[in-house]
């Protein structure tokens, strides 16, 4: 940080380093960008500049686009792993008359066969 930084200098550094961690996916990053994000808001006090305010909201508003995506992407790859999974315990069908029926899960280890 340069001393002659200001607050809102920080903040929006901030914004966009969480832009650039959202469109990398670095989403390890994020704990610690928000403790900045939340740590900076509090040295901003007063200090208004209403045209930089407005583009750093619009950059926020992207970011919570990305970032609501991201957490999209991960939840299916998420379903996607446990799908995987399931199939290795077998798959559940029903046969002719109705009953359940599990058929058996492929042989070997998942980590062989891929």
């Amino acid at each position: 940080m340069q001393k002659d930084e200001s607050a809102f200098d920080r903040l929006e550094k901030v914004v966009r380093d969480t832009a650039l961690a959202a469109r990398t996916g670095n989403l390890a990053a994020m704990g610690e960008l928000a403790a900045r994000t939340d740590a900076t808001l509090a040295e901003l006090g007063g200090e208004v500049d209403s045209a930089r305010l407005e583009a750093l909201h619009d950059l926020a508003q992207r970011n919570a686009k990305a970032l609501e995506a991201a957490g999209r992407g991960v939840r299916a790859a998420r379903r996607r792993l446990a799908e995987i999974a399931s199939v290795h315990a077998g798959v559940q069908t029903y046969d002719i008359e109705g009953r359940t029926k599990k058929i058996g899960g492929p042989t070997g280890s998942l980590k062989a066969r891929l």
